[in-house]
């Protein structure tokens, strides 16, 4: 075989190309190739371009995924022989994600990049307990353990297994590298971990630091000052000079206040709404009680009202096993919270035929709407809520549908119409309702970017979000999204197709250019962060944060001050954060 074998594996690797990369692999060691080199200039050189492009955003999840899967592919042919050969590996790494957090996706691609990267890797799953990662240090001789968390409610137990491994006695050769979403450099460090990783490809340099003592002090310190240069919870100490406060009408009901907000017409405070989740409302009912005595939101989401039984079965917020009126099944570890699909209904998209669309909720009972809305003066969001990208992940698995969206077959796209009208027929109906407005989800950023690549979405969801938007314009009402993440890539997409108001996690991205390029072009509809912030700033670095969100998006409206008080969430913040906005004008 000629030495062309090494550009072969490395594109076969980066294109996603599983078969391909597995033939290469296949032929170079029949040639005699020894599999050090195969992993030497083929697929370790592979993964770090990889990661590279992520971080540049030539790569989104779907492409990493896909260089993932065919790296492991290749992996699997080559490891067997490097045990055969005696040939150590870069470093032995124990990972999983831990106790109580369900949620895999990130720890399993941080896996497969280490794998990769020519690390040995041994992954524990979800759910691992302190005393399983203690065990498995020992077993497998580890010199890195990597915790994964993406819920504020599980990142202490990265501190009890940081502790169970000093009582085990392995803490003093095992280095401790975490990350996940809520976390920072700073929590790391106050934990006691070796290192943090924002990103995958983060996780293999520092995994490459860790065994290595200068390579590990130059690692860890420049990825410090990257996280605290981007952390969320960040506020600057100079504030722009904010107007005193006008007093508010008497004549200016919530639901005329929202309005003028997103018609900028110069309301006389800022609307205000909490998102409650029964985390908070189990853990602290008399906090709740006085917020939502003294700051009353000014918008509520109305029941659904159907003349017929929902189907679906238990409690979407308690532990245990959970089916929504679609038929999926969420297993949750977590009082309060929203679990996760572990067992996807559909396994290939050619057959769906057992997919079950919950025609239930089209039998919206209109009297009990009508009354609903006649006995309120607040702000009414429709009981309804499409989430095609969401759905289509609860159907499939994420890990999977990252890996279809990558190429759509024809069979996905033809599901995704189908459920596209679906939800349209839902809005239409809710349309004609006495609601203000129409609201529509989905989650497409990860802390730094989109989640797909933008030409992806704007072909495949654009145009969804386009016609909900329609139908809400088209019958008076206004069109309201929710999406977590980095999104700030599509937001002038989203003004273009006409959204009057945007739930976004704006403090993953720069607070203060949103505001300078999108201020007044539609209304930000919170939110304080709830990663950094409500969890963990001081009550003066809430009221710093709500000057800051004030300043770069009211324009004589444009601005909602949103929260939610969720798991982590301090509630003297929540309370500081509306009681700053009573005064920031």
């Amino acid at each position: 075989m000629t030495d062309d074998w090494a550009a072969g594996l490395r594109d076969a690797a980066l294109g996603g190309d599983a078969g391909r990369a597995r033939e290469l692999t296949e032929r170079a060691l029949a040639s005699g190739v020894p599999p050090e080199q195969l992993l030497d200039d083929g697929l370790i050189p592979a993964m770090a371009e990889a990661g590279r492009r992520f971080e540049d955003q030539r790569f989104f999840l779907p492409e990493l995924m896909l260089a993932a899967r065919a790296t492991k592919e290749a992996l699997a042919l080559i490891k067997p022989l490097l045990v055969e050969r005696d040939v150590p590996p870069a470093g032995r790494v124990v990972i999983g994600t831990v106790a109580g957090d369900l949620h895999d996706i990130g720890k399993n691609i941080v896996a497969a990049m280490l794998e990769g990267g020519g690390f040995a890797v041994h992954d524990l799953g979800i759910d691992v307990t302190p005393a399983a990662f203690a065990t498995a240090v020992s077993e497998h001789d580890a010199d890195i353990v990597g915790l994964s968390a993406l819920l504020t409610t599980t990142m202490p137990a990265m501190r009890e297994v940081v502790d169970e491994l000093t009582r085990a006695g392995v803490r003093e050769r095992v280095r401790v590298l975490v990350g996940g979403a809520p976390l920072t450099a700073d929590y790391a460090a106050e934990i006691g971990a070796d290192a943090y990783a924002a990103t995958a490809a983060q996780a293999v340099s520092a995994a490459q630091g860790l065994v290595t003592e200068e390579a590990k002090a130059v690692e860890q310190q420049a990825s410090h000052v990257e996280a605290t240069e981007r952390a969320p919870g960040s506020v600057p100490s100079a504030q722009p000079q904010i107007a005193p406060d006008r007093p508010a009408t008497e004549t200016d009901t919530p639901r005329e206040l929202v309005k003028q907000t997103l018609d900028l017409r110069g309301p006389d405070r800022l609307p205000r709404q909490m998102w409650l989740l029964p985390w908070a409302t189990k853990r602290y009912p008399e906090e709740v009680e006085r917020i939502e005595r003294d700051f009353p939101s000014d918008i509520v989401t109305i029941p659904i009202f159907c003349s017929e039984p929902v189907p679906g079965g238990g409690n979407a917020h308690t532990v245990g096993t959970f089916v929504d009126a679609w038929g999926c099944t969420f297993q949750n570890l977590q009082e309060g919270i929203i679990g996760q699909v572990k067992q996807p209904l559909v396994t290939d998209w050619s057959d769906t035929s057992h997919v079950r669309f919950p025609r239930e909720r089209l039998a919206i009972d209109t009297e009990q709407v009508a009354e609903f809305c006649g006995n309120t003066d607040r702000f009414v969001l429709a009981g309804t809520c499409p989430r095609p990208f969401e759905r289509l992940q609860f159907l499939r698995g994420p890990e999977n549908l990252y890996l279809d969206i990558s190429h759509p077959s024809a069979a996905l796209r033809a599901f995704l119409e189908r459920l596209h009208a679906f939800y349209k027929e839902e809005l239409r109906i809710w349309a004609e309702t006495e609601v203000d407005a129409l609201t529509f989800m989905d989650d497409w950023g990860s802390q730094q970017a989109l989640l797909i690549a933008p030409e992806l979405w704007r072909e495949l969801f654009k145009p969804l979000y386009a016609d909900y938007i329609s139908i809400a314009h088209e019958h008076g009402k206004y069109a309201f999204m929710h999406s977590d993440g980095h999104i700030a890539e599509i937001i002038p997409d989203l003004i273009e197709i006409g959204l009057d108001a945007l739930n976004a996690q704006v403090f993953c991205m720069d607070v203060d250019d949103l505001g300078r390029r999108f201020g007044g072009k539609l209304t930000f509809w919170g939110e304080l962060d709830r990663q950094q912030l409500l969890p963990r700033a001081s009550t003066a670095q809430i009221a710093r944060a709500a000057q800051r969100l004030r300043a770069a998006f009211h324009r004589e409206g444009g601005f909602i001050a949103q929260c939610e008080f969720g798991p982590g969430a301090l509630p003297e913040n929540v309370y500081a954060f509306f009681a700053a906005c009573e005064r920031v004008r």
